[in-house]
């Protein structure tokens, strides 16, 4: 589990790229504070199949390698 310290500065991070209307920069810390902060897998699994769909459409091959892998 990821430590409480570096999801509060992770945190940080995403306000600060809020505030500097950096806002691609905070949709992705944003993403992966959810992912590291969840704790059902199923959800989690699914969480990251849409995450690789949203930031990595270019690897069509490595999505159904994943999805096939957790089973969804």
């Amino acid at each position: 589990m990821i430590s409480k310290e570096y999801i509060d500065s992770m945190q940080e991070r995403l306000d600060w790229c809020v505030n500097t209307e950096r806002y691609e920069t905070a949709a992705r810390l944003r993403d992966l504070i959810i992912y590291e902060t969840t704790e059902d897998q199923e959800f989690k699994h699914q969480y990251y199949l849409d995450l690789l769909r949203k930031y990595a459409p270019e690897t069509p091959e490595f999505y159904k390698k994943m999805k096939a892998k957790y089973n969804l």
